[in-house]
């Protein structure tokens, strides 16, 4: 009989690290690593670096706070970095810049999806991509189209993920799961298990139809996804959060997941028999961007701050961090990594990693008609 396990509705626009927190995957994650200072009441024009106060103050999500992280940067450059660690959505993150003078904050780290909106309403800085290390990024992370707005940049990507399939390697073959088809074999009824955040699975599902991209969709189009839903709803034994799906995937019980590199490399370092591959049809990514807010008194040390996070070193340890793995866009930083780590991420080969697997990797985006989006999935978990 096929396990049916909701986990309760969600916030509509849930962010991952708040899957990650339930996960447990750092005691990082929600540590203060500093409080910004309140900007001064009369603040001094920052128009030249040597009027800048040597600081520059960070919200950020988990990984900036690991021992190492930063301290290379306050050596080099003499900037303090006053960091404070997130470990809420992004809508709650933004609600915080938004509420807080000017100066309070220069620098932020949001899911690239973001970027855009925040962009129309002017509250981001615009980027010069002279003035940062994309010649050193991969394709097509170097122009991430979440990070540009009419044309001009205003974000930059420094971490990113996928969701295709994560799948036991002792029950499912690599030829197995080389097509989202495998999650309607017979086999699998009640065995596979999805994270209750509706935004990549559909996005995934939305791949699986050939829409891509797979956030613009039509009214006919977005029933399809809901079809396609109800078809797979029977092969469905679990619909939980990041630490319920895990620890399922963990016992056996379970055999495939809508998921990526974030859950594998967890399992397969706790000896677990996970593997993980974006299949023929496609993913959708997750990701992390930094950006400056336009109202900034620091923008010199901004960039600065910006130049050292998109660089191969602290790519290289933001990759293997305690909070959790993730891919990174900088190709010299996979020189910085073990062999070991390289193959964990995907990332021993990078030529092919650009020409075969990014390109076969679409952006997560905010759907204009997140709410209708959002009903299909409750509906979804009802069944």
């Amino acid at each position: 009989m096929t396990q049916k396990f909701d986990a309760g509705k969600l916030s509509r626009e849930i962010s991952r690290r708040e899957f990650l927190k339930w996960a447990g995957t750092g005691a990082a994650a929600g540590i203060l690593a500093g409080c910004a200072p309140q900007a001064a009441a009369t603040p001094a024009p920052a128009t030249a670096v040597a009027e800048e106060e040597k600081i520059v103050n960070v919200l950020a999500f988990s990984g900036y706070e690991e021992p190492g992280m930063l301290d290379s940067f306050e050596k080099a450059t003499g900037i303090k970095v006053n960091l404070k660690i997130h470990d809420g959505t992004d809508d709650e993150m933004i609600a915080l810049i938004q509420t807080s003078p000017a100066g309070t904050w220069d620098v932020m780290t949001p899911t690239s999806a973001y970027v855009p909106n925040l962009a129309k309403e002017k509250q981001v800085m615009e980027l010069n991509p002279a003035d940062l290390p994309v010649g050193d990024y991969l394709k097509p992370f170097d122009k991430w189209p979440t990070c540009f707005y009419e044309g001009k940049m205003y974000g930059l990507l420094n971490r990113f993920g996928y969701y295709g399939l994560t799948y036991n390697s002792e029950q499912l073959t690599a030829a197995d799961v080389q097509s989202l088809d495998i999650l309607m074999d017979p086999k699998l009824k009640g065995k596979v298990a999805l994270f209750d955040w509706f935004l990549p699975n559909m996005g995934v599902v939305s791949k699986w139809l050939g829409f891509n991209p797979p956030y613009r969709l039509s009214a006919d189009q977005l029933g399809q996804v809901k079809e396609k839903l109800v078809q797979l709803r029977p092969q469905v034994g679990l619909i939980g959060s990041t630490a319920q799906t895990t620890q399922a995937l963990a016992s056996g019980e379970f055999w495939v997941a809508i998921a990526g590199e974030f859950v594998q490399a967890g399992l397969f370092m706790d000896g677990h028999p996970y593997l993980a591959t974006v299949p023929k049809e496609g993913g959708v990514t997750w990701d992390q961007a930094v950006i400056v807010l336009a109202n900034t008194l620091r923008p010199q040390n901004s960039l600065k701050f910006l130049n050292y996070v998109g660089g191969p070193e602290f790519q290289s340890k933001l990759a293997v961090a305690r909070a959790y793995y993730s891919m990174v866009p900088n190709r010299k930083a996979a020189e910085l990594l073990t062999e070991d780590q390289r193959k964990l991420l995907n990332m021993a080969d990078l030529d092919n990693l650009e020409k075969n697997f990014l390109a076969n990797l679409s952006p997560r985006e905010r759907p204009e008609n997140i709410d209708e989006w959002a009903k299909i999935w409750d509906e979804f978990k009802a069944m």
